[in-house]
């Protein structure tokens, strides 16, 4: 009885210490935007530069995410997700005292960098602890993370409002670092033995075998596509929408509350969507996610009532953020064995991609003044092409349940 009391409690704990890892990515996601302003203002940057800021942090990731579960094999998830928390919080903190732009530009990747490599290592940390029977719900408790990490910031903006970013930064940097004794005693490594016996009986195939042979390709393109296209429209919102908002009229507290109702959106969002996953058909789930989208989009863009943008963005939160945790649902559901962590860590760093490209994209229309019009013009075919790929993936998840 006590062996398993023990047992409960590491696991809780070790979801508890992921949460607040998420937390604090979900926190750097959303500082930037809030602080877009005072950071173009020191820096005297235009909007293809602070495309550039927004941009590299996600750049970093794309890497993060695709070396971090490789590197983890060798030195072990703890080890990895210890230094990746301490490279984010370092590098987060050097964003707030960065004294020219080159050194702003350069944390802000490596900032991503310890982000990206987190976040692969942690879900396989939480996958260690998880059942089949719990999966799900210790995946979205862990993710949620990030949304109420966004929610935090926003709230802070909205209650300070003349808070600068470099307090921002200060806080999201140096606050995560405290984790790190907490993990020291808390996170399990997997036993060397274990590690040793299931290298000896696994033959590790090569990426372009677990992501295309023997038909693979059927389920790696469309969740490439979706990945990358869910991930652009989110960051275009995550990042740009308070200064999207302002230039369409609203004062700068409204602009923070349509925020902070996104990421609001995005908890109910994440955990709603994980709950219908198990009990829709992954073409039911497609057309509500991006039916929701293409709605919350048009309406974001064109609409300057205080009341309905506050339901756009509550509706952007649910269908962006959840949309993507759904993503992050199904990729493990198509690839197996040693070929797992590849064939996830492929799809993720197809969407970091995307996630990099969304915030340039807006910064380039915006610079040749276009406007929102523009964006939702850019926004609405890969709302559209999101739908189809994710749509065609429904038959093979039947057939891999």
């Amino acid at each position: 009885m006590a062996q398993i009391q023990t047992g409960k409690m590491q696991k809780f704990l070790t979801v508890f210490l992921c949460f607040w890892v998420a937390f604090f990515e979900g926190f750097d996601l959303q500082a930037p935007g809030i602080a877009a302003k005072g950071i173009a203002e020191t820096f005297a940057l235009d909007q293809v530069q602070m495309g550039y800021v927004f941009s590299l942090g996600v750049f970093g990731m794309l890497f993060g995410a695709f070396f971090g579960g490789r590197v983890a094999d060798y030195l072990g998830q703890k080890k990895v997700l210890m230094l990746s928390i301490a490279i984010f919080g370092l590098f987060m903190s050097l964003t707030a005292i960065a004294p020219s732009v080159e050194i702003l530009y350069a944390a802000r990747f490596f900032t991503g960098l310890g982000l990206g490599a987190a976040m692969p290592t942690m879900i396989s940390v939480v996958g260690d602890e998880a059942t089949e029977a719990n999966r799900g719900k210790l995946n979205s408790l862990m993710y949620c993370g990030l949304p109420v990490g966004a929610i935090f910031v926003a709230g802070l903006a909205i209650l300070f409002k003349d808070i600068s970013g470099h307090t921002l930064f200060l806080i999201g940097g140096l606050t995560p670092l405290v984790l790190l004794p907490f993990m020291a005693i808390i996170l399990k490594d997997k036993p060397k033995k274990v590690a040793v016996e299931q290298a000896a009986t696994e033959a590790v195939p090569s990426m372009v075998q677990v992501l295309f042979k023997h038909q693979q390709y059927k389920y790696t393109m469309p969740l490439w596509v979706g990945f990358f296209f869910t991930l652009m429209i989110n960051y275009i919102l995550i990042s740009w929408l308070p200064n999207l908002l302002m230039e369409q009229g609203l004062e700068k507290p409204q602009a923070f509350m349509v925020m902070l109702v996104f990421q609001v959106g995005a908890v109910i969002g994440t955990l709603a969507l994980g709950y219908l996953l198990d009990r829709l058909k992954l073409w039911q789930m497609a057309a509500i996610i991006y039916t929701g989208l293409f709605i919350a989009l048009v309406l974001l863009f064109t609409s300057t009532s205080i009341p309905v943008l506050i339901l756009a963005g509550f509706m952007g939160g649910i269908f962006s953020t959840g949309g993507q945790s759904i993503l992050y649902g199904i990729s493990p559901i198509f690839y197996s064995g040693t070929g797992k962590v590849t064939g996830v860590g492929s799809a993720i760093s197809l969407g970091r991609l995307g996630a990099m490209t969304g915030p340039l994209l807006t910064g380039k229309i915006l610079a040749i003044g276009l406007g929102t019009t523009g964006i939702l013009m850019a926004s609405l075919p890969a709302v559209a092409v999101s739908a189809v790929a994710v749509t065609a993936l429904s038959r093979y998840k039947a057939a891999h349940k």
